[in-house]
């Protein structure tokens, strides 16, 4: 029998994600009251494929869609058509309620069906708005539509694109003069082909729909970030705003900056409320993530749990492919619960981590705290993070790291915005212990270390204000009252980097303890810098850092977490006090 509870609790939660009856994580935005629905052009479409009339296309004998292994008509699930409902939603102005979308399933669950489907609804179905009859939108068919299949490689795009052209029936061929092909299908003046792995030569294509198949699978090492990008900049060109891109997934590997890993970052900051509009429509079933694939009544549960909208799936098959030895636990995850694993170098499990948050939490004028500064001159991210002494709750005060694009270009950690927030939080609360780690990198005009003259004030004004050297003593030769260099290259450093795994595998252990009394603010930034984390082994135990020296995936926030409660425990184990100060609180 299992150890631990089979069910979630909403405290577990990421934002944006909401429980059904037997415990399935869902995040589509389905109102639990139909009459806050929003007008949608689907229940046209879904009469379209039927062969049906609408107001603005002929009915035929028969179905327009036919399934493509059976040759029955072809229907939509009860969760496709809710997806779709949700895509083709409407605002009063006529334009759609979603700019782009994300539909995430386990393995099996009919994604290529669904997208070769959606093609042909998009292709010659009333997609395009045409004004209101009372409440109800009307759409018409547009004009010379092209619905583009992108992919991670040709062949997988050739494989919705036949699987689509298997949909199309003798009756809605003899409609449009159907015309398929292994690269191209022609449907009367509209075209379905696919879209070239080639950046430069699809640049332009005039596309009114695109959709990204597999997009766990486009990372940047295979380009495949690359022809997303040039399909959004594609669809960005639709007059009145009719070109949308949608992506079809499996769970994405964290760490590996696909298509769908970006997606779904973009999705969470969106429901995290940290975006300027809500536009991103992100569906998605999965089993609890605490569910264990090596006890069999969880494995069922979370293959019921996952695989709870798509009836035709054989969950036999599925637990024994997930069981299988050859396939790795973090693949099962993946492809069979439709979770996110956790990387096997991860740092650590980035829901545990999550469910830590406690963003109510504040700093009130006189706490007592411990001040980290992970320093970058450009390249890196520069992290400033504090830890309450009185309970250990991290707050991740500020990050500085270089804009994207062309607003990044000979960006440089601004200094003195950095040092003004230093100096405010030695005027505000009772910093009892300051480390700065500094960037080696010099200064382009004067060739010190590009930090070198800031840590040297610091040094000198906070010198009597820390109870806790970061270096050595006031009493011990080269102490030095905020500098923490963990370059091993410096007297001390590898003494401060044993340190620093010491205090980054409690942090690490207390973040799996789901009872430990760690928590933190939940900023983004710190959140993505955690997750963005990976164990590095050394000669003192596990540390963490970046997943390559080059990677984009940053950690500082990370870094100066781990740092921030390695000074509180400084401080804690040194056994000084400090009763007043200044009419400030005062803690320990």
């Amino acid at each position: 029998m299992p150890t631990t509870s089979t069910s979630s609790t909403p405290e577990e939660l990421l934002p944006g994600y909401y429980l059904d009856d037997i415990g399935s994580w869902l995040t589509l935005p389905w109102p639990a009251d139909l009459n806050e629905l929003p007008p949608s052009l689907a229940p046209q479409l879904f009469r379209w494929h039927r062969g049906l009339a609408t107001p603005t296309t002929l009915a035929l004998d028969g179905p327009r869609l036919l399934h493509h292994l059976t040759g029955d008509p072809w229907e939509f699930s009860l969760a496709q058509r809710k997806f779709l409902h949700l895509w083709y939603a409407v605002r009063p102005d006529g334009r759609w309620l979603y700019r782009s979308g994300v539909k995430r399933g386990a393995k099996g669950t009919g994604k290529d069906p669904f997208g070769g489907a959606w093609c042909h609804l998009e292709a010659q179905g009333p997609v395009e708005f045409d004004g209101w009859d009372g409440d109800a939108p009307i759409g018409r068919p547009r004009r010379m539509a092209l619905v583009q299949i992108a992919a991670n490689s040709e062949a997988q795009a050739g494989d919705m694109l036949r699987v689509s052209n298997g949909m199309i029936s003798n009756d809605y061929r003899d409609e449009c003069g159907a015309d398929p092909g292994i690269l191209r299908t022609i449907l009367g003046d509209a075209r379905i082909e696919l879209l070239t792995s080639s950046e430069a030569s699809s640049e332009g294509d005039p596309a009114t729909a695109i959709v990204l198949n597999e997009s766990h699978h486009m990372k940047p090492t295979n380009g495949g970030v690359k022809v997303a990008a040039v399909a959004r900049r594609n669809t960005a060109k639709s007059p009145g705003g009719h070109a949308r891109i949608l992506e079809l997934t499996n769970a994405h590997m964290p760490g590996e900056a696909s298509v769908a890993e970006e997606s779904f970052e973009a999705w969470q900051a969106q429901v995290a409320g940290k975006t300027k509009r809500a536009d991103i429509l992100y569906d998605s079933r999965e089993a609890a993530p605490h569910l264990r694939l090596h006890v069999e009544e969880e494995l069922e549960l979370g293959i019921a749990q996952a695989y709870a909208d798509s009836p035709w799936t054989d969950h036999e098959r599925i637990r024994d492919e997930a069981q299988d030895l050859r396939t790795t636990p973090a693949d099962s995850v993946r492809f069979y619960f439709n979770a996110l694993p956790t990387s096997e170098t991860a740092w650590i499990d980035p829901r545990k981590f999550d469910a830590h948050a406690r963003p109510d939490e504040v700093l009130a004028d006189g706490d007592a705290i411990a001040l980290f500064l992970d320093c970058s001159k450009s390249s890196d991210a520069t992290a400033l993070i504090a830890c309450r002494m009185s309970d250990g709750h991290v707050f991740a005060i500020c990050g500085w790291q270089r804009p994207h694009g062309d607003r990044g270009k000979n960006w440089l950690a601004p200094r003195h915005e950095v040092d003004a927030y230093v100096r405010a939080h030695f005027d505000t609360y009772d910093v009892q212990w300051f480390g700065v780690d500094p960037s080696p990198a010099r200064d382009d005009e004067t060739e010190h270390e590009y930090w070198a003259t800031l840590t040297d004030e610091w040094h000198r004004d906070f010198r009597s204000k820390v109870l806790v050297w970061a270096t050595g003593s006031e009493k011990a030769q080269g102490g030095n009252s905020i500098l923490f260099d963990m370059r091993t290259s410096t007297p001390g450093g590898k003494d401060r980097n044993r340190l620093f795994t010491e205090a980054a595998e409690v942090t690490a252990a207390e973040i799996d303890d789901e009872n430990s009394p760690f928590t933190h603010d939940g900023t983004s930034m710190l959140r993505m810098h955690t997750h963005n984390a990976r164990r590095r082994p050394n000669q003192w135990g596990i540390s963490l850092s970046k997943e390559t020296r080059d990677s984009s995936k940053l950690v500082d926030m990370a870094v100066a977490m781990v740092g921030a409660r390695l000074g509180r425990r400084l401080v804690l184990n040194s056994g000084k006090t400090r009763k007043v100060r200044t009419g400030r609180a005062s803690f320990l």
